[in-house]
């Protein structure tokens, strides 16, 4: 018989490394668009390699141009990080959080640890907790026939109805 992968045979990096990894927000941007474009940055909406990177000393990410379609996109771009203003590395650390740990970690955790308000914690853990979901959709969880027993516990047997 053989026993179930248990807390020793998981592996994950630590909390170090993650530090290391992704030590500003710059590098964990890089990683997040060496990860979502392996081949090269494609425009999301026509799916154009012709990209330029749009200049801009005021926009805290890279925003790249597509000169097919002439739209501006980001690595944020129809994710589940699109349109939120929280930062890469933020994000980061908010995935390792919510996917090494062996229960889920509570919106309030999340915004204590990664120092953000509640409400963009709670967020956070909501678009993330889509992504598993997403995972989810191809399997069959109940195959087969399914019996449930009816039962009562508890109670006077004065108030039970026959």
């Amino acid at each position: 018989m053989t026993k179930a992968p248990g807390k020793h045979d998981r592996k994950a990096i630590s909390l170090p490394q993650l530090m290391k990894m992704f030590p500003d927000d710059d590098t964990a941007e890089q990683w997040f668009i060496s990860k979502r474009w392996k081949n090269g940055v494609e425009c999301p909406k026509c799916t154009s390699k012709d990209i330029h990177t749009k200049p801009g000393k005021d926009v805290k990410k890279t925003v790249f141009r597509c000169r097919s379609c002439r739209k501006d996109f980001s690595v944020k771009t129809d994710t589940v990080m699109h349109s939120s203003p929280i930062g890469f590395q933020q994000w980061a650390f908010g995935f390792y959080l919510l996917s090494t740990g062996l229960k889920s970690v509570s919106s309030l955790k999340l915004h204590r640890d990664l120092g953000i308000t509640r409400k963009s914690a709670w967020f956070m853990a909501h678009r993330i907790r889509e992504t598993h979901q997403d995972s989810l959709e191809g399997l069959e969880i109940f195959a087969g026939p399914i019996e449930a027993d009816e039962t009562y516990m508890g109670g006077k047997e004065k108030n039970k109805h026959n």
